[in-house]
């Protein structure tokens, strides 16, 4: 696990940077989270110089909502990332969640990354992380943890909107890095228990626990733990 701790702006700087880095060195798999903290890291990756036409746009989680709806992960990022650009747009494969059938539209989903992944991991998941220590609609106590599949079905989120699909926590920790970012005052409590190795086993513990290579981008002042790394 690696910890950067930088001002807001220079979070932006640092994941625009990677990213830059990251899209130079090949082709590009990227899932996307929504919420608040969206804002945040879809603002540094539009900043970004680089071949977007090398990028591949998949979501961690979506709401069950219309796309223009305020609650829609990938309506979000269409207005702040996607429509603004000019010229090279990124392939994108959004979440079909607002139809009645949760489990089929999740099926749909799992196929789709299978066709564009060919059963591969993502290169890159840029998630956030709730003061809970929920990541994507991946909650403490859900049976969704336990889900083996790539994409999960939620209809019982412990908030609004309650219906999501989610990735599930394996496929998401199978991702080749991670990136969480974590700002803001609300959030140091839970990024603390986390880097401090004194957290649970909340889905934030266990993504940076077992997660492949994990960075966590905060603009909070933390400390490791004993043998942190």
């Amino acid at each position: 696990m690696q910890l950067v701790v930088a001002t807001l702006e220079g979070l932006r700087a640092e994941l625009s940077s990677a990213f830059e880095q990251m899209v130079d060195a090949g082709p590009l798999s990227c899932g996307l989270s929504g919420g608040a903290t969206a804002l945040i890291y879809l603002g540094a990756l539009r900043g970004a110089r680089v071949d977007w036409s090398r990028v591949s746009l998949f979501w961690v989680d979506e709401c069950a909502v219309p796309f223009t709806d305020p609650e829609s992960s990938a309506g979000l990022a269409r207005q702040m990332l996607i429509d603004p650009m000019k010229h090279e747009r990124p392939r994108t494969f959004p979440m079909h969640a607002a139809g009645p059938d949760l489990e089929e539209a999740a099926l749909d989903y799992d196929h789709v990354l299978d066709r564009e992944l060919s059963g591969e991991p993502l290169d890159l998941a840029i998630v956030g992380v709730g003061e809970d220590g929920h990541v994507g609609a991946l909650f403490a106590g859900s049976p969704a943890l336990q889900a083996q599949t790539r994409v999960v079905a939620i209809h019982d989120a412990p908030r609004g909107p309650r219906r999501r699909l989610t990735l599930s926590l394996p496929f998401l920790m199978s991702s080749r890095r991670i990136w969480v970012v974590a700002v803001g005052a609300r959030k140091r409590a839970i990024v603390q228990a986390v880097v401090g190795r004194t957290g649970g086993e909340t889905p934030f513990d266990l993504l940076v626990r077992y997660g492949e290579d994990v960075t966590i981008l905060t603009d909070q002042a933390v400390s490791r733990g004993p043998g942190g790394r």
